[in-house]
């Protein structure tokens, strides 16, 4: 047995949809106008598989790879060792790793001059370390936050062949919501401090999903850097809305575990902050916070035989337990985030409920919860 078969023991899984990644990838491409695409698979593809993921989008043409960790660039460089594929890293990073950075050709981050210096320590003569050089618009977390430091790095870049450049990007703080003018203000910085330093426009990413939804005629976009549009749902939820058909990749289903009656003034779960107040049918399924649905997700909806019926009592680490309308069989499906009939759960509405964004949700999905694609 594989180790998802293993893990598919427990009746609860995610089904992943690969081709709607596809879909997705050309989508926004052809919104966009770009002409290439850096696909972020950081967190495991978001909750979808890293692996399965790229091996998909490889096969419509994309290329290009963006992580957060060098563990994770090592992992995917395994799973691909002959493809001619780029994995940027978009991070910061420790600079004592340069040596595995270089050995696995992963393209790091870079924000300062120090950084830089340093890193020519451990590369080898003959060796090269390709680099994305970050400039710090607004986000403020990491990057070159001037024009001087832009074209000081750019051009200790371009004296030394232990580095390439690989690209220059930015990352926008309110592509996807409704701050105009910070988002303005961003762009004006990148464009005046990148053109000062004379870096060419083939090496310029700065459109992340947000961008490329909405504000692809105001930037360059030859180049996109995306994520959360590749799997199927809103950046900007609920303030924007999604002018693209995109089609969510993900679902979460269970099973119903175990079926019997509540009798009135009988409580359930953790607390027994539910307590039926007449007869009614409830079931058990085999999930938890322990696999990222997380305890506030007393309430929300789920559905059973394409109706909706809701988690009641508090969500516990490997349970939770739901309404039903009448008694149904043991090994029923339920849908936790998905369609069932003419019903839909998507991950943006569990995000609304949970107070959170739709990126938590789909990233907290654990390594219990096998992915079937």
């Amino acid at each position: 047995m594989t180790d998802n078969d293993i893990l598919c023991l427990r009746p609860t899984w995610l089904d992943i949809d690969l081709q709607a990644i596809q879909t997705n990838a050309k989508l926004i491409m052809k919104h966009a106008g770009a002409q290439r695409l850096i696909a972020v698979v950081k967190a495991n593809a978001y909750g979808h598989g890293a692996k399965q993921v790229v091996g998909a989008l490889l096969e419509v043409g994309v290329y290009d790879f963006a992580v957060a960790t060098i563990g994770e660039g090592v992992q995917l460089r395994k799973y691909y060792p002959q493809a001619k594929i780029n994995i940027f890293l978009l991070g910061v990073q420790d600079v004592a790793q340069t040596e595995v950075m270089v050995e696995n050709r992963l393209s790091p981050a870079v924000g300062t001059v120090e950084w830089l210096n340093e890193a020519v320590n451990y590369i080898k003569d003959g060796q090269r370390l390709d680099v994305q050089l970050a400039v710090d618009t607004g986000m403020g977390r990491m990057g070159a936050h001037s024009a001087s430091a832009v074209e000081d790095m750019y051009h200790l870049i371009q004296s030394t062949k232990k580095f390439r450049l690989a690209g220059v990007f930015t990352h926008f703080a309110t592509a996807d919501d409704n701050n105009q003018n910070y988002y303005d203000e961003q762009v004006q910085r990148f464009y005046q401090w990148v053109q000062s330093a004379g870096i060419p426009k083939q090496y310029w990413h700065l459109a992340n999903s947000g961008s490329a939804i909405w504000h692809h005629d105001e930037i360059y976009t030859d180049t996109i850097r995306v994520g959360s549009v590749l799997y199927g749902y809103n950046p900007g939820a609920p303030e924007k809305k999604m002018p693209l058909p995109l089609k969510p990749a993900l679902q979460l289903k269970s099973k119903l575990g175990s079926v019997h009656q509540l009798k009135t003034g009988e409580s359930v779960s953790y607390g027994a902050t539910y307590t039926a107040k007449k007869p009614q049918w409830i079931a058990t399924l085999p999930i938890g916070y322990a696999d990222g649905y997380l305890r506030r997700m007393s309430g929300m909806k789920v559905l059973v035989d394409g109706h909706i019926e809701h988690v009641i009592g508090r969500v516990t680490m490997d349970q939770i337990v739901i309404t039903l309308k009448q008694k149904y069989p043991v090994g029923k499906t339920v849908t936790l985030v998905g369609f069932e009939g003419e019903n839909q759960i998507s991950v943006e509405e569990v995000a609304e409920y949970a107070q959170t964004i739709p990126h938590e949700i789909l990233t907290n999905f654990g390594a219990r919860l096998p992915r079937i694609y």
